[in-house]
């Protein structure tokens, strides 16, 4: 699988972030072969067709379609080129980060590394008219880059994600709200990060230092799902990704994500899915697509 990397130096000064249209960035890879990149990208459709396969999700690309992407995530497009329109946003977590004091800002967003909602919305007209307007700003301060514009670009990246998780959480009748609830986004950032080794509700109360009902209490505020309800998922979602893009067994990944003995993997899949995860993967490598 390919792995694409940001171009840091683009504009002949290190920049983390890029924006632009189709016919200024027309080496972006829309293309059905299994790859990813190390950077978060938000792609704006005026114009689309077609549907991208993103992890297990398959998103139908229409006009006024915006997708948001994680680093890493895997994804397959299948779309007429020649017939797309759209808007990139590229940037780097460090971008942000390394500025704003909140380290948790990125998984504040509802729209990053959620296992539960798509990762598309479809919006008016008059909202992506305001986006596009903003971008023009941004390019026109990266083109121009002067002594003081990273604090512009930043200030404008900012004002885009806020917009942008507020129309998501509209959409999927989510909390908008990015300042409070840090044990939420805590836990979903220990999620993220580790629930390839441990499954255990009792392990992440106690690296939150926290109790179970606390932390569930916070959770279900946040995200509208128990603790017990997010950690499935993202097992789940680990687990479907190694039957989709791995060629390890059954008994290999019940050992990479410390399961005590394979038919526990099956049985827990089985409970949440309806088939087994022999009877998930043949059906994808049979031509059967994700949905």
């Amino acid at each position: 699988m390919t792995t694409f990397n940001f171009l840091k130096n683009k504009y002949g000064v290190e920049l983390l972030m890029d924006v632009g249209t189709y016919k200024e960035i027309p080496h972006y890879i829309f293309e059905n072969s299994l790859h990813n990149a190390d950077f978060y990208e938000i792609i704006f459709f005026t114009k689309g067709n077609g549907y991208l396969e993103l992890d297990q999700q398959k998103i139908k690309i229409a006009n006024n379609t915006i997708i948001f992407i994680s680093p890493f995530q895997k994804r397959k497009w299948f779309v007429n080129k020649l017939k797309i329109d759209c808007y990139f946003l590229f940037f780097q977590d460090s971008f942000l980060s390394n500025f704003f004091s909140d380290k948790l800002f990125l998984f504040r967003l509802q729209y990053f590394y959620n296992k539960t909602n798509s990762l598309s919305i479809k919006v008016n007209d008059s909202f992506l008219l305001q986006l596009q307007n903003v971008f023009k700003e941004l390019l026109c301060e990266i083109k121009s880059f002067q002594s003081n514009s990273e604090h512009i670009i930043r200030a404008l990246l900012y004002f885009i994600l806020i917009k942008l998780n507020r129309a998501y959480a509209d959409c999927y009748r989510l909390s908008a709200e990015t300042e409070n609830n840090t044990i939420a986004f805590l836990f979903k950032q220990l999620l993220q990060n580790e629930i390839g080794n441990n499954q255990n509700i009792n392990y992440y109360s106690r690296k939150l230092g926290i109790s179970r009902v606390t932390l569930n209490k916070y959770v279900k505020s946040q995200f509208g799902i128990t603790v017990s309800e997010m950690i499935n998922e993202y097992t789940l979602f680990e687990i479907k990704s190694h039957l989709l893009y791995s060629n390890l067994n059954i008994n290999e990944i019940a050992f990479l994500l410390n399961y005590s003995e394979a038919n526990h993997l099956t049985r827990f899949f089985k409970n949440n899915t309806g088939i087994s995860p022999k009877e998930f993967r043949n059906a994808y490598q049979n031509g059967s697509s994700i949905t």
